[in-house]
């Protein structure tokens, strides 16, 4: 038994001796949101709760090698907006070439002003988790650019910065090859996904006079594909996405203004009525050390195209053409308790139109708070 003993503590101490030899981390984020408000269903919710395993080491020739993999409860249960973190990277002093389900180039520099208000989270706020069912002027991407934080494999490239310019380029061999599929990703009844796309981003970071700021801009452009709908058949338009963003800081105050023009990237190529679909966000925020106080306003809409809808079975019966939009007031409340832990609520006036006057729809007011905490 003594032997045994002794040869299981030295497989140990040399297995892990040379686990040791790299860097590794174990991270995660968990979080309860509880929402409340008319027409609206309330409950507790969570969103992004995740534990992620990362390991980088470093080559003879210098080159930083590494990777991560998250494992997360939303994704698992049909939920998450944000992609898995399951890929590898070659760091060299040229570039850095992130491989498998990462960030793209424009959700990693383009600002996320719509997440600015305390309980924002991600595309202008957690009150989708309660009013999700009720936005008529989205394609599944709340408040951003087309495909945003979209977890298709893919390879994407990260110049270093220079005199403030940081320069991202992104391939993606087709949108159809996701790990999991976040909510509300499918498009409105007409196109699931597009075919190649190539994604090209910058981002300038800068001071003046006592002020920061950060702008970013990018463009996606994507092939087509074809796709069966029910008994609709048709081609997709090719993707021509454009997206850009500001975010002002001066002393305790923050400002961004952000907006999105998709086109008609999510209708038929032989549409009678074209498809469209964009967007803008305005935040601003100011903080009082622990405490940060924000507003914001974001509006989106979508026009359906002739095909998607006819193919469309979900949301309201108005006409392809008609100008479906969501208008979004927030006010948040965060603070900060310290050791990783944050709390927030937040106050969302949601307002909907599907653009036929003969329809009442619903307008609810959602009020909900949160806590999370990161490690």
């Amino acid at each position: 038994m003594n032997k045994f003993l002794i040869t299981l503590a030295t497989l140990v101490a040399f297995t892990l001796g040379g686990i040791a030899s790299h860097a590794q981390e174990v991270s995660g984020f968990m979080q309860r949101i509880v929402g409340m408000g008319d027409d609206v269903d309330g409950g507790v919710s969570e969103q992004f709760t995740k534990f992620i395993i990362s390991a980088d080491t470093t080559a003879d020739n210098g080159w930083v090698v590494g990777g991560s993999m998250s494992i997360q409860t939303a994704a698992m249960t049909g939920g998450g907006y944000a992609p898995s973190t399951n890929n590898m990277y070659v760091q060299t002093d040229m570039m850095t070439i992130n491989i498998g389900n990462t960030v793209s180039a424009m959700t990693a520099l383009v600002p996320a002003v719509s997440a600015m208000t305390p309980g924002g989270g991600i595309d202008a706020g957690y009150q989708f988790l309660f009013d999700n069912g009720n936005n008529l002027g989205s394609n599944g991407i709340q408040g951003r650019e087309a495909y945003y934080a979209h977890n298709a494999a893919k390879i994407d490239i990260d110049l270093p910065a220079v005199n403030g310019f940081t320069v991202g380029m992104t391939y993606i061999p087709s949108y159809e090859f996701n790990g999991t599929t976040p909510s509300g990703r499918a498009a409105d009844g007409a196109s699931a996904a597009h075919g190649e796309t190539v994604e090209v981003a910058v981002q300038y970071s800068g001071e003046s006079e006592g002020m920061s700021y950060t702008i970013g801009a990018g463009v996606q452009s994507g092939n087509a594909q074809s796709y069966n709908a029910g008994t609709v058949t048709h081609t997709n338009n090719d993707l021509a996405a454009f997206g850009a963003a500001m975010k002002l800081t001066w002393g305790d105050t923050s400002v961004g203004f952000a907006g999105y023009d998709n086109g008609d990237s999510f209708g038929a190529s032989g549409d009678a009525i074209k498809a469209s679909d964009s967007g803008y966000n305005v935040s601003a925020t100011y903080v009082m050390g622990n405490i940060t106080l924000g507003v914001g306003y974001s509006h989106q809409e979508v026009v359906r195209g002739t095909k998607a809808q006819a193919a469309a079975t979900t949301l309201t019966s108005a006409a392809a053409g008609n100008v479906r939009e969501d208008n979004f007031t927030v006010i948040g409340l965060g603070y900060d308790m310290g050791g990783g832990i944050s709390t927030y609520v937040q106050f969302s006036d949601n307002n909907h139109s599907d653009g036929d006057h003969a329809t009442t729809e619903v307008d609810p007011q959602v009020i909900f708070a949160g806590i999370s905490i990161g490690f």
